[in-house]
């Protein structure tokens, strides 16, 4: 009886250890992919001081997605659209509009499907599937609905993956600004996987991911797609101590894109700290770079090395 108790027992536990080891990271997946809470009302851009709309436009599958137009004082200016990184809404953008709106330009702030009030489910996160139709919707809403034909797109982590694979596709995206992007969700999960994590297990976790929200890795993969920006102008920017996505992944992504393109390496700089502070420190080159490829679409120049705030950043 002690015995057989023994085995039971026994069994039992490795049952759940088994169990834990398969479902614990899918659950983790879920709870590191869940976007914040975004409480109703909230007041956005009124907090910069600055007039602004509160959107709506549908998504091809019928989905409302909801944002924030921050209109230009000069009614035919180009727009800026920003795309939001993983658990993240259309509040990780406000740091960017001031900047933004003193340059001239209209700004979309959005949030993908399921995240703060528009429509969705909020763990069906897709890293960059969705997320990419999301950006189309938001781009074809700026021409069709207001009138405006000049469009750039910047992006951060899977929003940068995002920019890249709409912009591929989208040729009313007349240029690219892709921060932090990775090559493919495949690549970018091997990199990002933690030491104790075994590669079998991170290949199950997807695999359970995939299969219950409806995409497939193999077509999130901006390195097979960011030649066919071209002739409209990418820049890439990059921190070199990225442990999420490493430099090497980011060279070969700017290898394989056409030109004209730039890519700006960044010294020290990490996945998160790329976007914060950096990229508002240097939003005025980003500024430049998109006075270039907007405000005449017949000329593009690349930017010249050095900055201002003496900040190391390697240009190519």
């Amino acid at each position: 009886m002690r015995v057989s108790n023994f085995v039971k027992i026994s069994v039992g536990v490795l049952a759940g250890i088994s169990m834990l080891t398969l479902v614990g990271p899918v659950v983790g997946e879920t709870i590191a992919t869940l976007p914040p809470a975004f409480p109703k009302g909230s007041s956005g851009p009124s907090e910069l001081g600055l007039p602004f709309q509160d959107v709506t436009f549908p998504t091809d599958g019928g989905l409302t997605l909801r944002g924030w137009f921050i209109p230009a004082e000069q009614v035919d200016a180009p727009a800026i659209v920003y795309a939001p990184a993983t658990r993240n809404d259309q509040r990780s953008g406000l740091s960017l509009v001031p900047a933004l709106h003193r340059a001239g330009y209209h700004v979309l702030l959005f949030s993908y499907r399921g995240h703060a009030l528009s429509d969705g489910r909020r763990w069906e996160f897709t890293y960059g599937d969705a997320e990419s139709q999301d950006l189309d919707a938001a781009v074809r809403f700026l021409w069709e609905t207001k009138g405006i034909y000049r469009v750039g797109v910047i992006g951060h982590s899977v929003g940068a993956a995002s920019a890249i694979m709409s912009g591929a596709r989208n040729d009313q995206i007349g240029a690219v600004a892709a921060v932090a992007p990775f090559n493919s969700v495949s690549e970018v999960w091997q990199t990002s996987r933690p030491l104790w994590v075994p590669s079998f297990i991170l290949d199950w976790t997807m695999w359970v991911v995939e299969k219950s929200r409806g995409f497939h890795r193999d077509e999130i993969r901006p390195l097979d797609v960011v030649d066919q920006i071209a002739p409209r102008p990418l820049l890439l920017i990059h921190g070199t101590a990225d442990q999420r996505i490493t430099e090497d992944q980011v060279r070969r992504l700017y290898a394989a894109a056409g030109e004209p393109k730039s890519l700006w390496l960044v010294e020290g700089a990490t996945h998160g700290g790329i976007r914060s502070p950096i990229l508002d420190e240097m939003v005025q080159d980003v500024i430049a770079f998109f006075d270039n490829a907007l405000r005449d679409r017949e000329v593009y120049s690349p930017l010249v090395a050095g900055r201002p705030d003496g900040r190391s950043v390697a240009q190519q």
